[in-house]
């Protein structure tokens, strides 16, 4: 009998610490543009996936983790009045793991900021059509973006979401010609914007 309640008092406040997680999944669309390619425009469009888990550490502020699976890139059309220009086309495939801080206000809302891992799982470019691997500089396989966001509970379950996801290091690994300074060096950078809805697996706390 003692070893039983000497048992319930060293599990029970890690059962209480549990009950603050919560996971679930989540999916969405977004637009997408590179910032440093002589183009400008959100005209390539893409999707994302994943999971989550988060961790509530006040009753209005929590912790995000994620992985998922995102696409970011550019695209550039020709003159549809006249059919000339180049045409422009990469596309960037990322597992991306963010850590986010997220603050609940006015019952149902969330905003949210933080950093995120971008490991790359793949990438085209081409020029008219044409793959032009061979004459780019290499994108880097790791780097780093930032993201904020503001959301809100469509019930206690499922949430809509909107981000801003921008790159905080060049995409490539060398100097390409358009590049710019954004923040700490020359180079091209994502930029993204998205929507989103992500299914909890408890509820939300009122």
């Amino acid at each position: 009998m003692k070893k039983l309640l000497l048992l319930i008092l060293v599990c029970f406040p890690f059962a209480g610490f549990t009950q603050r997680f919560n996971g679930g999944i989540m999916a969405g669309g977004l637009v997408s543009q590179v910032d440093g390619d002589n183009n400008e425009g959100y005209h390539k469009f893409g999707f994302l996936g994943g999971a989550f888990v988060s961790l509530k550490i006040s009753p209005r502020s929590s912790f995000q983790l994620e992985m998922e699976y995102i696409q970011k890139g550019a695209r550039q059309n020709a003159d549809s009045a006249t059919n000339t220009g180049n045409t422009y086309l990469t596309r960037l495939h990322y597992l991306e793991i963010p850590l986010l801080y997220q603050f609940t206000f006015a019952k149902r809302f969330q905003a949210e900021a933080g950093p995120a891992a971008d490991i790359l799982l793949g990438s085209y470019e081409e020029v008219n059509g044409l793959e032009v691997a061979y004459l780019t500089v290499p994108y880097r396989t790791v780097t780093l973006s930032g993201i904020a966001g503001i959301s809100c509970y469509i019930t206690d379950h499922l949430k809509a979401g909107f981000r801003f996801n921008y790159s905080l290091l060049s995409i490539r690994s060398g100097y390409v010609y358009g590049s710019r300074k954004i923040l700490f060096e020359m180079g091209q950078y994502n930029n993204v914007m998205s929507l989103a809805l992500s299914w909890c697996f408890k509820p939300r706390d009122h």
